[in-house]
């Protein structure tokens, strides 16, 4: 006999708990890291907003991994990004917002990564991006860094739930390019950039590789 649903409980294939919602995370990761391609995005960041959203659900109210979802012990900077997450999830989901959705929308531009211009050239990556009040730019790369590093922080219960990861902060507000700091770009923000610039040129920069395709 299988599992009987009842009351609330939503039936689910082979997962229970967010720890294992936080592996299919993983799987989604190594597939996004493939070519960025917005099938592989779509997945990814689906399963994250969810895995923040509601799978809180399938943890003890007092469990580690259950409070450092809790929005009012986030950073702002994290706060903004979980709501640029959410924001592409309903629109790659339904298109339309309904009018709750759209009251609380963050996201003010939608990049594909072809866009030429001198602030692109220096700013911007040849990747699908999102732009939030002008100066905050977040590429699929650079959400894809900032979210697996806050989820192995939120399961990692050898940290406390007030130690948020300084150097995730760090990256965090490196993507605030108007208040952007001098020096070395922080490690989760750098994090697989080669592949953020999708053609090679002879010169090492941009352009069509020898065969005709895009080089990744």
């Amino acid at each position: 006999m299988g599992k009987i649903i009842s009351g609330r409980e939503g039936p689910v294939f082979g997962m229970d708990s967010s720890a294992e919602m936080f592996e299919k995370l993983k799987f989604e990761s190594s597939r996004l890291q493939g070519a960025w391609h917005p099938y592989d995005s779509f997945n990814f960041l689906v399963t994250a907003w969810h895995l923040f959203e509601d799978w809180t659900n399938s943890d003890a109210p007092k469990a580690s991994c259950r409070m450092k979802r809790q929005r009012r012990r986030l950073p702002t900077s994290m706060n903004l990004v979980l709501d640029v997450v959410r924001d592409v999830v309903n629109g790659s989901k339904h298109f339309q917002l309904n009018p709750n959705s759209a009251a609380k929308r963050r996201v003010t531009e939608v990049h594909t990564g072809d866009e030429v211009g001198f602030y692109e050239f220096y700013f911007h990556e040849e990747l699908p991006a999102v732009t939030v009040e002008d100066h905050w730019y977040f590429s699929i790369r650079v959400l894809h860094n900032l979210l697996m590093r806050y989820f192995e922080w939120v399961f990692n219960d050898s940290v406390l739930v007030e130690e948020f990861p300084a150097e995730l902060l760090d990256a965090l507000l490196y993507c605030n390019i108007a208040e952007r700091r001098s020096g070395p770009s922080p490690a989760i923000w750098l994090f697989g950039i080669e592949s953020a610039y999708r053609r090679v040129e002879k010169t090492g920069a941009t352009g069509p590789s020898s065969d005709g395709q895009d080089a990744i």
